[in-house]
């Protein structure tokens, strides 16, 4: 039977499932990805940025959430907070999870977070008050393995002419 297998397998190596699909596989190459996102809305930031999150409808009710809790003044506003946090990110925590999605999180010295998933589309971006618990303890807390770095600076680059 096992000779049967080896004739009529593929010659090439089988990826495990979680490579092909699913979970953990897409954070390869994260920050590519989360350029390439933005670059299709380069030429009218304001009026699609709404198409760099998970859905328009996530970020419509983010941006309402923030001017509610006085974080920001207007959806601009709020656009410029997330320009600015990725443009002078000094650190990002990267969660990994076994049997979930992968998160990455970019903050501006404590002040700003935004948090994208595997396929570089942003799921949420907050002001980091003090007194909440971190994303890291979060992620720490349903049993993530955190990483921690410094965002390359062509992303930072990348952001700061954005911004510009």
């Amino acid at each position: 039977m096992k000779s049967v297998f080896k004739s009529i397998r593929p010659k090439y190596s089988i990826k495990k499932h979680s490579e092909v699909f699913g979970y953990n596989s897409g954070m390869k190459n994260i920050e590519d990805k989360i350029i390439s996102n933005f670059e299709s809305i380069k030429d009218d930031i304001d009026g699609n940025f709404g198409n760099t999150w998970q859905s328009k409808k996530h970020f419509t009710s983010h941006v309402e959430k923030r001017i509610f809790l006085k974080h920001v003044a207007s959806e601009k506003d709020y656009i410029t907070k997330i320009l600015e946090c990725l443009s002078t990110s000094v650190e990002y925590v990267f969660a990994q999870h076994e049997n979930s999605w992968d998160n990455i999180c970019y903050n501006s010295d404590k002040s700003w977070a935004v948090i994208f998933n595997e396929h570089g589309k942003i799921m949420t971006s907050y002001k980091i008050e003090p007194k909440s618990k971190s994303f890291e303890s979060t992620q720490s807390s349903i049993k993530a393995k955190i990483t921690k770095g410094v965002p390359n600076e062509k992303f930072r680059k990348y952001f700061k002419r954005l911004r510009s």
